[in-house]
C-alpha cells in the first residue's frame, strides 16, 4: 500500500526513532527513495518553468516545500549526530547539484534544484550546531562536495564555499536573498514543530552556524587553501553571535565539541579567534564595514 504523504514533523519523528533504535540501514535506504522523489519532482518542475526564468525563485521555494520527507532526513541525521549516514547525505546533495548538468535553456531554471541542496546543507548544519551533534557538524564543515560546471571535469568545494548552494542562478546569485529563503523555511510551522527551534532562537542558531563556517573558511585560507564563503554578513551583530563564544569559553565540553571541526584545542581556538574575526570583514567582505553592529572581536565577559 502506498504510504500517505507525511509532514516534515511526522517524517522527522519516524527517522529519529529509527536512528535511535539502531536502524541506520533502514534510514539509509530512505536516501534511495529520496533521490527518486527528487528526480520526479524536478522533472515535473522543469516542465512547468523551463520557459519562465522569472519564476525560478518561486519554483525553488516550492521544490523544497513539496518534499517534506527529504527535509526531515536532513534534520533527523543532524539531531541524532548520525555521522555514519553522512556519506549518503553527501551523495544526495551531489545528486541534486548534478541533476541539471545537461539541462538546456535558461541558467536560472537549471539552478532551481541547487537552492534545495543549499537549504538541506544549511538545515543540517544549523541543527547539528544547535543540538551539539559535533561529529556530524565536523563532517559538514570539513568535507568537500563534488560538482560540475560546463565540463566533464569534477570540481570539489566545501559546503560553505559551494557556489551552487549559496550563489544559485535561480536566486540571482544573491547570497543574502538565498539565506532569507533558508531562514524562512527553517522557521516554517512544520519545521519548527519538528525541531522545536523557533523565533529569535532559530535566527540566532542560523547566524551562529554561518559565523562558525566563516571562521573555518578563515582557518583554511590562512593555511593556504583557496576558499570563499557565502554568508549574510550584515546580520552578524553581537547580540546574535557573541553568546556562542561565551558558551564555548565557559563550557569546556561544548568548546571541545565545537573545536572538532577546527582540529584545535579550545585554548588555541580562542587565541586565534580575534585574528580570524578581523580577517572576515577585511577579506570576505571586500574591506567594507559590517552593518547592524557586526562583531570584529571578542573578549571574555
Amino acid at each position: 500500500m502506498e504510504r500517505v504523504a507525511e509532514s516534515v514533523s511526522q517524517s522527522y519523528a519516524r527517522f529519529v526513532e529509527a536512528i535511535a533504535a539502531g536502524n541506520s540501514m533502514q534510514v539509509s535506504l530512505q536516501f534511495d527513495e529520496a533521490q527518486q522523489q527528487l528526480r520526479l519532482a524536478w522533472d515535473s518542475t522543469y516542465q512547468s518553468v523551463k520557459d519562465s526564468p522569472q519564476v525560478a525563485a518561486d519554483a525553488a521555494r516550492n521544490l523544497i516545500r513539496e518534499q517534506p520527507s527529504i527535509t526531515a532526513l536532513a534534520l533527523a541525521i543532524a539531531r541524532c549526530d548520525a555521522a555514519d549516514l553522512f556519506p549518503r547525505f553527501r551523495q544526495m546533495l551531489e545528486f541534486i547539484t548534478q541533476m541539471t548538468n545537461a539541462t538546456p535553456g535558461y541558467k536560472a531554471v537549471a539552478g532551481v534544484p541547487h537552492v534545495q541542496a543549499g537549504f538541506l546543507y544549511m538545515a543540517a548544519s544549523v541543527i547539528a550546531l544547535h543540538r551539539e551533534s559535533w561529529s556530524l557538524f565536523e563532517k559538514l564543515l570539513t568535507t568537500k562536495f563534488q560538482w560540475y560546471f560546463h565540463s566533464g571535469r569534477p570540481l570539489f568545494s566545501y559546503g560553505f564555499d559551494h557556489p551552487y548552494f549559496f550563489h544559485s542562478e535561480a536566486m540571482g546569485r544573491n547570497a543574502p536573498t538565498i539565506h532569507d529563503l533558508f531562514r524562512n523555511e527553517l522557521g516554517s510551522a512544520e519545521v519548527t514543530e519538528a525541531t522545536g527551534l523557533a523565533g529569535n532562537e532559530a535566527v540566532d542558531a542560523y547566524l551562529q552556524a554561518q559565523m562558525v563556517m566563516c571562521l573555518k573558511a578563515v582557518q583554511l585560507r590562512q593555511a593556504g587553501e583557496d576558499v570563499r564563503v557565502w554568508p549574510d554578513f550584515g546580520r552578524f551583530y553581537g547580540g546574535r553571535v557573541l553568546p556562542l563564544f561565551d558558551r564555548a569559553y565557559a563550557d569546556n565540553d561544548f568548546a571541545a565539541g565545537l573545536c572538532k571541526a577546527f582540529a584545535e584545542t579550545p585554548k588555541l581556538f580562542f587565541e586565534r579567534l580575534n585574528s580570524r574575526l578581523g580577517f572576515i570583514p577585511a577579506h570576505f567582505w571586500g574591506g567594507a564595514p559590517y552593518s547592524y553592529e557586526s562583531i570584529t572581536s571578542w573578549e571574555p565577559r
